[in-house]
């Protein structure tokens, strides 16, 4: 014990007398790099004609990593990312061709039960933009998290066949990204379901290729930026949404019988011998529905019902508005109601910003008492998975 405490209290007047050496301690962990000077070793490619190391034809620079788009489940992951607890990852971008394009980063990428679900942002190349765009099922939700898109300009402007620097920090659920600024993030998302899994990059789905070089991961203990959510001017307002939900699903199909209940949640179904029963669904810090954690967009299980009871006291005119990026078939107390469309966005601030109404179509009478609402979802439609829905009140006339 005498000799431990010794030793520590000799460390720290090393590091008092030696500047180095302080820096040296307090410097974060590398856990990876790669100038793509060699082999492509430390990386997971499920594509190597898509995905490989060229010689960028600048001798100060050498060889680059290119993406090219080809399929739409491209990746290029660090080996051994999975096991990081927290990590900033920087490096170095160039978009050679003026044409559709982007550089995706992936993060908290989850394989299980025959299909992947990741976190990822991008950067566009021709529009010189910042898109939030998690991936379930690799359908991309990208018109769920609209509020998020930020212009790169100025500085952090994307200009073909320029580089541009960047880094993206992880801990936990929360992604912060930054461009050219590496003190401040342009984009910081805390919304992505899982807090674990591995990291990487991706190519747009068509289009033109994206260079990356000099990556760079180090250790981080916490996020380096900790003011407010970013872009400024987000104003999330959780308690205005219905967010007690259950879910049944995903299932192979669609069940009559179990559209028809005055009280859906009264049991489950049997599909293929298997017996699905309801389980409370938790929707996002936002408000939002995220149907894609539910149904496949890739695989067979494409079909989800989603319940709620609302309560209406009497002599109360209500009504539930969405605003959804999901085609909807509604039910209420074992009613057929019809179907609601897709709209191009699904915003959080419908009903109340005046450039957002609620999606056209959606909104749905409902009567004094209880409501038991079923809404039966079908995934398979490329960019959708998830919904806001809220009530609108006002007193009868007399």
């Amino acid at each position: 014990m005498k000799r431990t405490a010794f030793c520590r209290a000799l460390f720290i007047s090393l590091l008092a007398v030696f500047p180095a050496a302080r820096a040296l301690a307090e410097s974060p962990r590398l856990l990876f790099s790669d100038d793509f000077e060699g082999d492509l070793s430390g990386w997971e490619i499920n594509d190597k004609n898509a995905i490989a190391i060229v010689d960028s034809r600048d001798e100060t620079r050498g060889g680059v990593l290119r993406m090219s788009p080809e399929h739409s489940t491209l990746y290029a992951l660090i080996k051994g990312s999975e096991t990081w607890p927290a990590y900033r990852i920087e490096g170095e971008v160039l978009f050679p061709t003026d044409e559709h394009n982007y550089l995706g980063f992936i993060y908290n990428l989850r394989e299980s039960n025959g299909r992947i679900d990741l976190g990822s942002l991008y950067i566009k190349g021709n529009g010189s933009y910042i898109r939030v765009n998690p991936r379930r099922d690799w359908n991309p939700a990208r018109m769920l998290h609209e509020e998020f898109r930020v212009a790169l300009t100025g500085e952090a402007a994307i200009v073909t066949g320029a580089w541009q620097r960047f880094a993206l920090e992880v801990k936990g659920t929360v992604c912060h990204l930054y461009v050219a600024d590496m003190e401040t993030p342009k984009v910081t998302f805390p919304h992505f379901e899982y807090d674990s899994g591995k990291a990487g990059f991706k190519p747009r789905v068509v289009g033109g290729p994206v260079w990356i070089d000099n990556v760079r991961v180090t250790s981080i203990d916490g996020l380096s930026y900790r003011g407010p959510i970013l872009p400024t001017g987000i104003d999330h307002r959780p308690e205005r949404m219905l967010r007690d939900w259950q879910v049944l699903g995903p299932l192979r199909g669609t069940h009559g019988e179990l559209e028809r209940r005055a009280v859906p949640t009264s049991g489950g179904v049997v599909e293929d011998g298997v017996e699905h029963r309801w389980r409370k669904f938790e929707t996002d810090a936002r408000g939002a529905v995220v149907t894609g954690r539910v149904v496949d967009f890739l695989g067979e299980n494409t079909v989800a019902y989603f319940h709620t009871t609302i309560e209406v006291p009497p002599e109360t005119n209500a009504e539930v508005e969405f605003s959804t990026i999901d085609d909807m078939t509604h039910w209420l107390n074992g009613h057929f109601q019809g179907y609601a469309y897709a709209d191009r966005f699904a915003w959080h601030d419908f009903g109340v910003n005046l450039d957002h109404p609620p999606s056209p179509y959606t909104t749905q009478p409902l009567v004094e008492g209880t409501n038991h609402f079923l809404i039966r979802i079908r995934g398979g439609r490329y960019a959708s998975g998830g919904f806001f829905a809220a009530v609108k009140t006002e007193k009868s006339e007399p």
